[in-house]
């Protein structure tokens, strides 16, 4: 049976239209004639306009007795371990391998690839990829690599060390996403981090509430990566279905794309 799904929310949240299988073993997706002029392409011809304007925040954290700003919500329960391709649990257990997982919501339905970032309550499951395109694994695994660093910054930055901080961003740091900090501007929406700046901000945040800035270093970094590792096709429709109308991938300043 086939579905149409189209995820439009969060902060920086985009859509992109995709068919899908919704059996328990595979994802099919339907040859178009742009797939046929692009192998790796997705189709962004027929999907509606994205709504325009920016959600509600919808995060808020607490200031515990260290002074960390510990996210409301809970952790990611899975993500990619960095270096391999296998999806592992909290402790580190081995689940199954990436190249046969995606990423689901928070009722178990598969993610459509789109720009949206990671929420509460996704999590990577089994399913089998075969008939999946590029772009699609592509998606998935960025969203794999983001679980971590999402709990990282969000829940578990007590514990964390610059060592486990240096694997989980080691995608990041490759292409040389985020690695610089700027917080000369007017207003907090005109600052950013880099990777560093980021965990630093995290472990010593004064008892500031600092949530905007790790949502949008989330929100930028995850969305910066899947410019990347996606087609250019895949890259102008994050343009058009922007809630705001920009180009991030021209605003990831990519020089040249590192794939996965």
């Amino acid at each position: 049976m086939l579905m149409k799904n189209i995820f439009i929310s969060g902060c920086a949240a985009f859509s992109i239209l995709v068919f899908a299988a919704c059996g328990n073993t595979e994802v099919n997706t339907i040859t178009t004639a742009q797939e046929d002029e692009s192998k790796n392409a997705v189709n962004v011809h027929q999907a509606p306009p994205a709504e325009k304007g920016r959600p509600p925040d919808r995060y808020a954290c607490i200031i515990n007795s260290a002074g960390h700003c510990i996210f409301t919500g809970t952790p990611h329960q899975t993500g990619l371990e960095p270096g391999t391709n296998n999806i592992t649990d909290r402790t580190g257990n081995v689940l199954f391998s990436m190249n046969e997982a995606i990423a689901s919501n928070v009722t178990g339905e598969p993610l459509m690839p789109s720009g949206r970032p990671a929420f509460d309550g996704d999590e990577m499951i089994a399913f089998n990829t075969n008939n999946m395109s590029e772009d699609e694994k592509a998606f998935h695994r960025t969203m794999a690599i983001m679980f971590p660093i999402r709990n990282t910054l969000m829940y578990d930055i007590a514990q964390a060390t610059n060592n486990d901080w240096n694997m989980l961003v080691e995608e990041l740091t490759l292409r040389d996403i985020k690695q610089t900090t700027y917080t000369g501007g007017p207003t907090p929406k005109d600052n950013f981090y880099s990777t560093t700046g980021i965990f630093e901000l995290a472990k010593q945040p004064n008892n500031k509430d600092i949530h905007h800035d790790i949502m949008k270093f989330l929100e930028e970094s995850g969305l910066y990566l899947l410019c990347h590792v996606t087609s250019d096709a895949f890259n102008a429709y994050l343009q058009q279905s922007h809630p705001q109308g920009h180009d991030p991938c021209k605003d990831a300043n990519i020089s040249t794309k590192i794939g996965y």
